[in-house]
């Protein structure tokens, strides 16, 4: 068996391929639209997204900043300076999320999630990408 970060992911048919041979397709694809699946590998994927769009944006207003500074507008300046450090910020703490490891184990009672779904109480404002890499004790 792979290691599980090998295999291809955020695609439902790639589930229902995995199972074909066992459950004819078009129920594993009701039972994944259902379950919200196919919305959360969608949300993952805008997520990217948006994270990428976050970094453009930032490059725009660095620029933005700059001419700020050279025109001698201070206030402006500042207040640029502030709203690119909280997207930063923001980014960053997406950038982890959408990082972190595969290996979850949810529990089989499915209304309990444990503690495994509560952001950790010393989430920093800018993590590092594998931040739950070291948390979860992976790497």
């Amino acid at each position: 068996m792979k290691d599980i970060n090998n295999y291809r992911q955020n695609h439902p048919e790639l589930i229902v391929r995995d199972l074909e041979q066992y459950v004819p397709p078009a129920i594993v694809r009701d039972v994944l639209k259902y379950r919200g699946v196919n919305k959360w590998l969608r949300v993952r994927r805008l997520l990217i997204q948006l994270k990428s769009r976050w970094k453009d944006d930032i490059k725009e207003l660095e620029k933005e900043k700059d001419i700020a500074m050279m025109l001698g507008d201070i206030k402006r300046y500042h207040q640029l300076q502030g709203y690119i450090e909280a997207m930063i910020s923001c980014r960053q703490q997406v950038r982890a999320l959408t990082h972190s490891p595969r290996e979850v184990d949810f529990p089989t009672i499915a209304r309990d999630f444990g503690v495994l779904c509560d952001l950790p109480i010393d989430f920093p404002a800018r993590p590092h990408k594998r931040w739950f890499w070291r948390y979860d004790g992976l790497k």
